[in-house]
């Protein structure tokens, strides 16, 4: 008997299945695995039942897809679990996995589950949940919401760009746990990272799908391209909206500021550390996306959900990576300076003060609520109650702009949208809520539409 449990282990533990490397998009091939457990533990998922048996399914079959997001998630939730306090979810033990919820080129995550759908593409039709890029950035929101719950809330252009950034950096630091990865993209750039590749082009088939309709408003090889030359400006200065080409206020297009940063440094670091500094080896890339996990987590567990949150976090990942390797931490002040998320001043007192990492701060503690004027929102209430990630002018011009894209659910606070405008999005991030008699701004999910 015990011989024949043995063999049944054996076998389980050698069948194999197929994934893709990055994006269905990018031109790689099905790539054979070792079929990874759905149940696995910690950051534990819960996926549709029942499950299709693991074997090597055809490209564009539902259980082909099927292990597509389960191998994508977990490897990418054993990347993340080690730097996750407790390895839970912030909604609980288990986070549900909803692989195709309808027709729509979208995904989101809303605290209750990841979701995913399906939309017409140039070719077909492209499931975003069958993108392992995508599924990891959703992902990610997912595991900064157990990092960080606090940001959950805040009314803050940054903080709602930093989440999607976040997303972003998870499919990244996610896909180079792939050693055939980390060594084709390796070759494609010459050894230098900080170059367009697979690996930078987040969401190729995704971003297909949605310029179709809307060609302007994703880049023209991808959903958003991690190399690219955007610098910090003040969000208030900017547009609601603007072409993929330009920079706006909105989350998904701001987050590209911070993201281009974190690439550019990653690949600093990777120069700075390797051997050959011009070939460097794809287990030297590996041990930099771990030590970069490493520091982005404690920077964001340090730093306060306040108004400059780039910067804030900008600061404490120069703290951390100083402490870890000096050449780290040159890698990531180089850069933050010359994209402008931290000034030339701020890094030259880096430069010459202490590198020790910032304290912690209390993790579930919310942002202070703040009270903003509604009447010029058209709102029938004179307050509106939002956790402060910024000052009140600050924030109000977040509301303002969700107002003006059409993101928020007004009619559970009790009829307070006499005048508010059209909301032509039907998928909401955020809620007006009553609480206590008071009209509460309350955040829904975040949405990668």
């Amino acid at each position: 008997m015990a011989n024949k449990k043995n063999a049944k282990r054996t076998t389980q533990a050698t069948v194999k299945t197929l994934t893709w490397e990055d994006d269905p998009g990018s031109g790689s091939k099905p790539l054979p695995v070792k079929a990874p457990d759905p149940a696995g533990k910690p950051l534990a998922f819960q996926f549709p039942s029942p499950a299709p048996a693991p074997r090597t399914y055809k490209a564009g079959t539902a259980g082909f897809r099927y292990w597509v997001a389960v191998e994508a998630l977990r490897r990418g939730a054993s990347f993340w679990a080690p730097r996750v306090p407790g390895g839970r979810w912030q909604p609980g033990a288990r986070l549900p996995v909803l692989l195709d919820e309808g027709e729509d080129l979208n995904a989101y995550y809303d605290r209750s589950a990841l979701n995913f759908f399906h939309g017409p593409g140039p070719s077909g039709v492209v499931y975003s949940g069958e993108s392992p890029d995508v599924l990891c950035h959703e992902m990610g929101h997912a595991i900064l919401d157990s990092v960080k719950p606090g940001l959950w809330d805040a009314a803050s252009h940054e903080v709602a760009a930093f989440h999607e950034s976040f997303g972003d950096m998870s499919a990244i630091l996610s896909a180079l746990q792939l050693p055939t990865l980390r060594k084709a993209v390796l070759v494609a750039t010459g050894g230098r990272l900080y170059r367009s590749s697979r690996l930078s082009r987040l969401a190729e088939q995704l971003g297909a799908a949605i310029r179709a309709q809307h060609p302007d408003a994703v880049d023209r090889d991808c959903l958003r391209n991690a190399v690219n030359s955007f610098s910090y400006q003040d969000p208030l200065t900017l547009p609601s909206w603007a072409p993929a080409t330009h920079l706006s206020s909105e989350p998904h297009s701001f987050s590209r500021v911070f993201t281009g940063a974190f690439f550019e440094a990653l690949g600093g670091m990777l120069a700075a550390v390797a051997k050959t500094p011009s070939a460097p080896t794809e287990a030297e890339l590996l041990g930099v996306s771990g030590d970069m996990g490493d520091i982005l987590v404690s920077a964001v567990r340090a730093a306060p959900v306040a108004s400059g949150f780039y910067s804030r976090v900008a600061t404490g990942m120069v703290h951390v990576a100083s402490t870890r390797r000096p050449a780290y931490g040159a890698a990531l002040k180089a850069t933050f300076a010359r994209r402008s998320i931290l000034s030339v001043a701020s890094v030259a007192a880096l430069a010459t003060g202490p590198a020790a990492a910032p304290a912690e701060v209390e993790q579930g503690r919310e942002p202070s609520r703040i009270a903003i004027d509604a009447t010029s929102f058209g709102l029938d209430t004179r307050s509106l109650y939002v956790f402060g990630a910024a000052q009140p002018a600050a924030a109000g011009a977040f509301v303002e702009d969700l107002l003006r894209r059409g993101r928020v659910h007004l009619a559970g606070a009790g009829g307070v949208a006499a005048m508010a405008p059209a909301s032509p999005h039907p998928l909401k991030t955020h809620s007006l809520v009553k609480e206590n008699g008071e009209v509460v701004l309350r955040r829904n999910l975040f949405d990668c539409r």
